[in-house]
């Protein structure tokens, strides 16, 4: 049975496990029914996703109800999310890189800083990038640095270069552009978050004070 998001009698269980994924978004958007765990300030949530159409994929979060409906065990939805996730894949590219290969146009950069687009290739969702370390060890690895991630959306990460950037500027940056440009729903988080790469941990940037540029570290995992 095909994915149908007009027609509940196409979310079975089969579909379901065969589509899941983990997602992460803010806690603060989700309703009370919803299925989450904690990553860092942000929540973890298992969401179904439609590609069948690609000039119009869609998600949906599946809620404890749905879970308990369709009679899926938690390890069960656990393993399909990580195996689907995994199956998908994510990337990191170049910002200028990710214009072109949207655009078709060649896009040239010299900037003193590179920036660096995570997500996953229908680029929906992949903010969950984070919960795979591979592709930020990797990254860290090749530009020999740490790394400074900042949450654009629910659906991807920007990421520098940290010995290239204060963290507290990235957390300002943030904040203007969940005001200013991403849409209330779509937005996942305030913070920016460290990757050291000598320790192979994530942890949260967060301001001392609302108006100090200076950051303490939470330390995730």
């Amino acid at each position: 049975m095909t994915l149908d998001f007009n027609d509940d009698r196409t979310c079975t269980k089969d579909v379901v496990l065969k589509n899941v994924r983990y997602a992460l978004f803010d806690p603060k958007s989700l309703q009370d029914n919803a299925f989450s765990a904690e990553f860092l300030d942000m929540a973890v949530v298992f969401a179904i996703v439609d590609t069948s159409n690609p000039y119009r994929i869609r998600y949906k979060i599946i809620d404890a109800v749905d879970i308990v409906s369709l009679d899926i065990k938690l390890n069960e939805i656990m393993e399909a999310a990580n195996e689907n996730c995994k199956k998908a894949g994510y990337n990191i590219m170049l910002m200028e890189d990710t214009i072109s290969e949207i655009t078709g146009t060649e896009i040239s950069s010299n900037a003193f800083c590179p920036m660096y687009v995570g997500t996953n290739p229908e680029r929906i969702l992949g903010a969950s990038i984070l919960m795979y370390e591979t592709y930020l060890e990797n990254l860290a690895a090749q530009i020999e640095d740490d790394l400074c991630i900042a949450p654009s959306s629910i659906h991807e990460v920007l990421i520098f270069p940290l010995s290239l950037v204060q963290p507290a500027r990235i957390i300002e940056i943030v904040r203007d552009v969940n005001r200013t440009v991403v849409l209330p729903q779509e937005q996942l988080s305030d913070s920016a978050y460290i990757y050291h790469r000598g320790t192979h941990v994530i942890s949260q940037a967060t301001l001392k004070k609302p108006d100090d540029l200076t950051c303490k570290e939470n330390a995730g995992e």
